[in-house]
């Protein structure tokens, strides 16, 4: 397996983590595109089964991040 080309999600607080993701866009900062955020309302209430559904489909990796 290629580390170029591993895939993560991220699930992303929506007031906190998801705002410094945004951020990091404006400020032309880079990450890698294999990193797909995806904001929630509060990572507290992230559903077990969004986790499962990532790795379902095709995901090598998940992140939360509040």
């Amino acid at each position: 397996m290629d580390p170029e080309k591993l895939q993560v999600v991220a699930y992303c607080c929506e007031y906190c983590s998801y705002n410094a993701a945004d951020l990091a866009g404006g400020l032309r900062l880079q990450y890698p595109a294999e990193i797909k955020v995806v904001m929630l309302p509060c990572t507290g209430k992230l559903d077990m089964m969004f986790i499962m559904k990532a790795f379902e489909d095709g995901a090598d990796g998940v992140m939360t991040a509040g």
